[in-house]
C-alpha cells in the first residue's frame, strides 16, 4: 500500500514539532547577524528576514584589529635590528 499522507503514513514528518536537537547540532551555527537590525540570518540569506535590508558581502567583512599590523612592523624591525647587530 502506499503512502497519502500525513494522515494515513506512520513515517511522515513535515517538521511541525520544529527543528530537532541533531539537526540543530548539525546545520546550526552558520547564523550571521544582520548588519542593520541585529537578527540572526543564515549565512547565505540574501535578504534579512526580520528588517529586509539586503546582506552585501562588504558588510560582513571584519576589519583587521590594530594590534596586528604592529605586530608584524615589530617583528619586522627585530629582525632588521638582529640582522645589523650581528654584521656590526
Amino acid at each position: 500500500m502506499s503512502c497519502c499522507g500525513p494522515k494515513n503514513c506512520n513515517n511522515f514528518d513535515d517538521d511541525r514539532e520544529g527543528i530537532s536537537r541533531a539537526d540543530l547540532a548539525r546545520f546550526g551555527g552558520d547564523d550571521i547577524e544582520c548588519p542593520a537590525c541585529g537578527a540572526s540570518v543564515y549565512h547565505d540569506a540574501p535578504l534579512c528576514h526580520a528588517c529586509g535590508h539586503a546582506i552585501l558581502d562588504r558588510e560582513l567583512k571584519k576589519r583587521m584589529p590594530v594590534w596586528v599590523p604592529l605586530l608584524a612592523a615589530g617583528a619586522a624591525l627585530g629582525i632588521i635590528l638582529i640582522y645589523v647587530v650581528r654584521l656590526g
